[in-house]
């Protein structure tokens, strides 16, 4: 992320800098901003605390069948809305974290009217797509506090079809504000875009002449768990379906940036 970073005209907090805040600091300067990167790599599903916050309270709350589909996508939105507080707890948890270093950061730099910028990388949370882990982040960040004005937001998820494995790399920035964009959201996309793809070519340069993605990828793959006779299922998504909505999507992008440079 650093050279993502770099790409668009930030940096790291040098030294002197950080001996300068006293307690817990952010990461970047960003324009006129500080930053902070969060990577979230844990799946809760597969932690037994989790498992047994959702069977209790989908038990609990709801009259279940034998097996319980727990696809978040496949929730009534009164199932969801529980579901989504219990695996999204480290998400509300690193939300709080990020925006008292980036408070801190900014007083002890002297830079309280500079903007507070949240990036979020969810690198192996599989239970929240990409659409959900971005709406938990920026409701957390409009709940919780009022030192994050933006957000930024990555998901990476390795998905196997049924002739192809896939790798996809989902990039969208947000305003938690409203009424205003990120003014650097195009320069963003196209650095995490360009190094993804040179990450991507090198992997398969190193794994050639077998270049099997799950040799070295994490796979979303079924989670299922039992509890008091009932099972739990939230199966792999639809790796070719996946496929033809993100084409969907980037073509749609694609045209919107068309749109925004033609007036």
């Amino acid at each position: 992320m650093d050279g993502v970073i770099a790409g668009i005209g930030g940096r790291r907090l040098t030294e002197g800098e950080l001996r300068l805040i006293p307690a817990s600091n952010a990461d970047y300067s960003i324009h006129n901003a500080i930053g902070e990167l969060k990577i979230f790599e844990e799946e809760p599903l597969e932690k037994k605390e989790r498992q047994d916050e959702i069977a209790a309270y989908l038990s609990n709350n709801f009259s279940v069948p034998s097996e319980v589909d727990i696809n978040i996508k496949h929730l009534s939105e009164d199932a969801k809305r529980g579901y989504k507080e219990i695996v999204g707890k480290r998400i509300k948890k690193a939300v709080k974290k990020a925006a008292k270093q980036i408070k801190e950061t900014k007083t002890a730099l002297d830079r309280t009217l500079d903007f507070g910028i949240f990036l979020a990388v969810n690198n192996g949370c599989s239970s929240l797509p990409q659409d959900e882990f971005d709406n938990l982040v920026l409701t957390h960040a409009r709940n919780a506090t009022s030192q994050i004005d933006f957000i930024l937001c990555v998901t990476v998820e390795y998905h196997a079809g049924e002739w192809d494995s896939y790798v996809f790399c989902t990039t969208e920035c947000y305003s938690t504000r409203g009424g205003i964009a990120y003014p650097h959201r195009s320069a963003f996309q196209k650095e995490v875009g360009d190094r993804f793809t040179d990450a991507m070519t090198e992997m398969m340069r190193s794994l050639m002449p077998d270049p099997d993605l799950s040799n070295a990828l994490g796979p979303v793959t079924d989670i299922r768990f039992e509890r008091d006779g009932v099972t739990y299922l939230r199966e792999a998504p639809d790796a070719d379906f996946k496929m033809k909505k993100l084409i969907q999507a980037q073509a749609k992008a694609e045209a919107e940036r068309g749109a925004a440079a033609n007036p």
